[in-house]
């Protein structure tokens, strides 16, 4: 018969709980005092804490530096705690309210295969590629986010034409202005957004290549372009993976 094997105690976690008890108590003198027995005890701790992970931002923050906002950015998590908040993707294009997106995470709804593709399809709109499928920072808000489709750049009003056949599933206004969704063979389907006008109707069934729509800037945008997404079985996929003409 095998004993058990006595779990081991991770190394330094009695000392860290010991640093946050210490730091509680003094988090106020620390901060708030200019005594030569606070600045004292100050210099201690940071000979204490010398090569600790992190010991430099728990001392900016007891040590009064306007720097650092939020003590949570210490106290939080870390790496190798066995709770981790998941790292959502917000959508840089500002498309969080279509197809059931209110949080998107990444890389879980990409899927990076490229299928062959069985059918007919081109580039709906000509132009200039100005944003690529990916992380970028959103051109709206300058923030960090995820980019889940193609911007092609064109003059307001230029024709958008159907990526393939299909049927027209949805029509309507967000954050990406005026955009409708179109469902193609084998799990495919297209979203074009932005336009200035829809042509095309809920229910309609399109050609490759038939116009559907013009392009704009409604909606969430820093001038006339096509956000042009496609995805496959609820993943989203690179579209210039699929049109040789970018």
């Amino acid at each position: 018969m095998t004993g058990r094997r006595p779990a081991r105690k991770r190394a330094g976690s009695g000392k860290g709980l010991l640093l946050v008890v210490v730091l509680i108590l003094a988090a106020g003198i620390i901060k708030y005092a200019d005594a030569p027995l606070a600045v004292s005890a100050r210099e201690k701790a940071a000979t204490a804490l010398a090569g600790l992970p992190g010991a430099d931002r728990i001392l900016a923050v007891f040590g009064g530096d306007d720097t650092v906002q939020d003590v949570s950015e210490v106290f939080g998590a870390q790496p190798d705690s066995q709770e981790k908040e998941p790292d959502y993707a917000v959508s840089s294009g500002g498309a969080d309210d279509i197809l059931g997106r209110e949080k998107t995470l990444f890389p879980d709804t990409v899927d990076q295969t490229v299928y062959p593709m069985e059918f007919e399809h081109i580039l709906p709109a000509e132009g200039t590629l100005t944003s690529d499928f990916g992380s970028r920072l959103s051109p709206t808000t300058g923030q960090p986010g995820f980019h889940y489709g193609l911007d092609i750049a064109a003059d307001e009003g230029v024709r958008i034409g159907a990526f393939a056949d299909g049927t027209v599933r949805e029509i309507g206004e967000s954050s990406y202005g005026n955009y409708l969704i179109v469902d193609h063979d084998d799990g495919f389907s297209t979203l074009y957004a932005h336009c200035s006008s829809i042509s095309a109707k809920v229910g309609d069934s399109v050609s490759c290549g038939e116009e559907i729509a013009r392009v704009g800037q409604t909606g969430n945008a820093t001038g006339p372009h096509l956000h042009l997404e496609l995805w496959k079985d609820g993943a989203a996929l690179d579209p210039s993976d699929y049109l040789t003409e970018l």
